[in-house]
């Protein structure tokens, strides 16, 4: 037997879905009702208020609830639309990778920073745990000059990967590879100019006290390294005494743990170390310059 519903217009079914929003405690509740149905309907916000008295079908009244339940339960946005946009480009999103965040927008500006302050010709990068290949997709798009390897140790993330590089037509200047780079060999990468990553970074103890948005649906591979949240730190920045001929490291820094991880960089040597922080003032960034 098939669901009725007394039909609603655009603007109904907005004021409905931000009440109860509200009432689930959804931040944002305005602005997640009115994406999630311009996602359904594939309009704009204008758009949908140019069109606020068009009257919803059965069926897409059904579809726009099952999203609302979703996103009441906690399901990221993101994956409920299959996109967001970083770094002005769109990406297809899927719980098979993280959902790229603006802090790693930071990430990018200053490897682009090098681009202006480095005589570096036709870099090579290595993008270490590509993910959505968020990274190496916007470095390919705004560093035309650079060849990018991105390299993944999930099939699912590696194909996502691959079709957002489709999707912002960078695919000729990434190279994606499945790699364990707590495991597998190095030969095949290096020697590579620069490398990047935004390695899960979160120790097992602070995952448990992740919200549930996060915890219940991201990944869990890429946000832990199921120890005290250093190994990457401490394998990427090893790999420079295996002889890379890198010239610089950039990586993204969880905020919490900081001083550890610039303890472990210490080791290694690096001819020059710097810190830049996020928006709410968090240690966000550390580049390393290799002698």
């Amino acid at each position: 037997m098939s669901t009725t519903y007394s039909p609603l217009t655009i603007l109904e079914i907005l004021d409905r879905t931000t009440k109860f929003f509200k009432q689930k405690e959804i931040e944002n509740p305005r602005l997640n009702a009115e994406r999630l149905l311009s996602a359904l309907l594939d309009l704009n916000r204008v758009e949908l208020y140019l069109q606020y008295d068009r009257v919803m079908t059965g069926d897409e009244t059904e579809l726009y609830r099952d999203y609302v339940r979703r996103r009441a339960d906690n399901e990221p946005l993101q994956y409920i639309i299959g996109e967001t946009e970083f770094m002005g480009l769109n990406f297809k999103v899927s719980p098979a990778a993280l959902i790229p965040r603006p802090e790693t927008e930071i990430l990018i500006e200053h490897v682009l920073e090098l681009n202006k302050s480095q005589n570096l010709q036709n870099p090579k990068i290595w993008d270490i745990g590509t993910g959505s290949g968020c990274i190496a997709v916007a470095l390919a798009h705004h560093w035309p000059e650079c060849s990018i390897i991105a390299s993944d140790v999930s099939n699912d993330s590696l194909e996502l990967a691959k079709s957002n590089a489709a999707l912002n037509r960078v695919t000729g200047r990434i190279e994606f590879c499945k790699h364990d780079i707590l495991l597998d060999p190095i030969d095949d990468i290096i020697p590579v100019d620069i490398i990047v990553s935004n390695p899960p970074y979160i120790s097992l103890e602070e995952y448990e006290n992740l919200g549930s948005d996060i915890r219940l649906f991201e990944p869990k591979i890429a946000l832990t390294d199921y120890a005290a949240g250093l190994t990457f730190y401490e394998k990427i920045f090893a790999l420079i005494e295996k002889g890379p001929a890198c010239k610089f490291i950039l990586v993204e820094l969880s905020g919490t743990q900081t001083d550890r991880i610039i303890d472990i960089a210490k080791r290694h040597n690096f001819a020059d170390l710097q810190i830049f922080k996020d928006l709410n003032n968090f240690q966000r960034i550390l580049q390393l310059e290799i002698r």
